[in-house]
């Protein structure tokens, strides 16, 4: 379903695949970035749902390389979809992030790896940080850039750090360092 960039944000309380007011159709993760982990997973999955649908933003962003020739009704449909989309997903990426680190401090990962932590967490703040860069460079007439920029990132993002930081973590949370920590937590 697309998204028509009007009001809520992921929560906690969205259900898996709820985004906002509309429910993303999840995506399937591919198999080398499945940690395992059936909380971290879905979450990627929405991930992958998220660029699918700011993909569909932009009639055809491979052959457009801004906005001008697009009326400007069309131009400004496009904005206003993916504004209400950057809005979403900064949510749900401040969450998820969230989500990731109160894992690494409940399972004691953050006192035992600090290195391992610090670098994720490092990882996340710039992950941030890009999104907060596209989101201040919105404009009209070139909508149809800014959904490549995101596109790209989020696709780094997918397999770089799902395929380093989370996949540690979860190995970390799997191991027997993990298991005896949660096991006296218990």
């Amino acid at each position: 379903m697309k998204h028509e960039g009007h009001g809520p944000v992921v929560t906690e309380s969205a259900g898996a695949g709820e985004v906002g007011s509309y429910r993303a159709t999840l995506a399937d993760l591919p198999p080398a970035l499945d940690t395992g982990n059936a909380l971290i997973d879905d979450e990627h999955r929405l991930l992958l749902s998220v660029m699918r649908n700011v993909r569909s933003i932009c009639l055809d962003p491979a052959r457009f390389s801004d906005c001008l020739t697009c009326p400007t009704t069309r131009q400004a449909v496009c904005e206003r979809d993916l504004v209400g989309m950057l809005g979403d997903l900064f949510s749900f990426i401040l969450d998820h992030f969230s989500t990731e680190e109160r894992i690494m401090r409940d399972s004691m990962m953050l006192l035992t790896d600090h290195d391992l932590c610090e670098a994720h967490v490092e990882d996340h703040a710039a992950i941030a940080q890009k999104v907060q860069e596209i989101v201040s460079r919105l404009d009209t007439e070139h909508t149809v850039e800014r959904i490549r920029e995101l596109d790209d990132l989020l696709a780094r993002w997918i397999e770089n750090h799902i395929g380093l930081h989370d996949l540690m973590l979860v190995r970390w949370l799997n191991s027997e360092d993990g298991a005896r920590l949660e096991s006296r937590l218990a």
